[in-house]
């Protein structure tokens, strides 16, 4: 039995999400295609497909479960069958120990090499997203975020007293973020770089309207401009990778490739990890942005670990080995690809 017929049998309802760059919702009949090994894992992030799958049963509220797997893929980026196989296992065991009234039930997730604890950051933001799906009420840390943006709004002087905002709250609002649009206008371009972070890792996670993007552009564009700033600057890039503006994200990428940031370590992750496929719309700028990771730190460990993981994306593999194989390529790229090489062989 495979994991699908196994959950379209329950009484009740599931969701799956892909939480590895970014969270989003997996239709289940691309998950069944991932599952019968007929295409590979649309979103792999470092070799690994990072699911969220929640259930909930029929007719009984509250009863809910939430698991966290991470599957890794073959070469092809496919599914492992015996890691699936494992998952389908301990779940028709724990039925047979619900049918016996077992009261020493296990958890099917007790021991899984292929089960994971998320970061606060994206448990927070994968429960507001389910409760807004669901149309359920959000947290009560709701409404403190609403009086802040609110009060900035009306007095930027009051962004100053973010800390007592909850990061849930901060995820209902990113939820949300068509309904505050206006408040978020307002108040984004002024918000102190700690708190504008907390913001963006939340707001990453959903398409960003375009005259929200305009704003953020804007603050960013600046940001750039400005010594120790790495805090906004990430911050920035975060959020505008969601822009479903290619022209608007192109710019920002290239202002910030141009700029004393485009090899700042935060800068380089947010970009390699969420908006490498952009990379497409800049050919030019895929040597120099190679480059830069090769000259990470003074070694090469970023650039394996980067490089090594996108080389496994379909839609840039080409891209990159194009460049990297170029015979009029910088040395740098030859010693890294080669160091890139080795860690394969270790």
């Amino acid at each position: 039995m495979d994991l699908t017929r196994y959950l379209s049998e329950l009484e009740g309802q599931y969701r799956i999400f892909d939480v590895g760059r970014r969270i989003r919702k997996l239709d289940k009949s691309q998950f069944q295609q991932f599952e019968s090994l007929d295409t590979p894992y649309p979103f792999p992030y470092l070799q690994h497909a990072w699911l969220a799958l929640f259930i909930t049963q029929k007719n009984q509220l509250g009863n809910e479960t939430l698991w966290f797997l991470k599957w890794p893929l073959d070469e092809q980026g496919k599914l492992i069958p015996y890691v699936r196989d494992d998952l389908v296992a301990r779940l028709l065991d724990m039925d047979k120990q619900i049918l016996n009234n077992d009261s020493e039930m296990e958890d099917p997730l007790k021991d899984n090499p292929f089960s994971f604890n998320p970061d606060d950051v994206r448990r927070a933001n994968l429960h507001a997203i389910i409760q807004h799906q669901m149309h359920r009420k959000p947290s009560e840390h709701y409404q403190g975020v609403l009086n802040f943006l609110q009060a900035g709004t009306l007095n930027p002087e009051q962004l100053s007293n973010w800390q007592h905002l909850g990061l849930q709250g901060i995820s209902d609002v990113a939820a949300r973020v068509d309904k505050h649009n206006i408040s978020l206008k307002h108040c984004l371009p002024k918000l102190p770089s700690e708190v504008y972070l907390a913001f963006a890792q939340c707001m990453e996670h959903h398409p960003l309207p375009y005259d929200l993007a305009l704003v953020v552009k804007k603050r960013l564009e600046e940001d750039l401009t400005k010594p120790d700033n790495i805090i906004a600057v990430e911050a920035g890039m975060r959020i505008i990778g969601t822009s479903l503006s290619d022209e608007l994200r192109i710019e920002c990428w290239q202002k910030w490739l141009d700029s004393d940031y485009h090899n700042q370590m935060a800068a380089v992750l947010t970009f390699a990890t969420r908006n490498y496929d952009d990379l497409a719309f800049i050919p030019d700028k895929i040597s120099p942005f190679l480059v830069t990771l090769a000259t990470l730190n003074g070694n090469f460990n970023s650039f394996i670990k980067i490089v090594g993981d996108l080389l496994y994306l379909p839609g840039t593999r080409n891209l990159l080995l194009n460049v990297l194989r170029d015979k009029n390529r910088p040395d740098i790229l030859g010693e890294a690809l080669q160091a890139l090489l080795n860690s394969k062989q270790s």
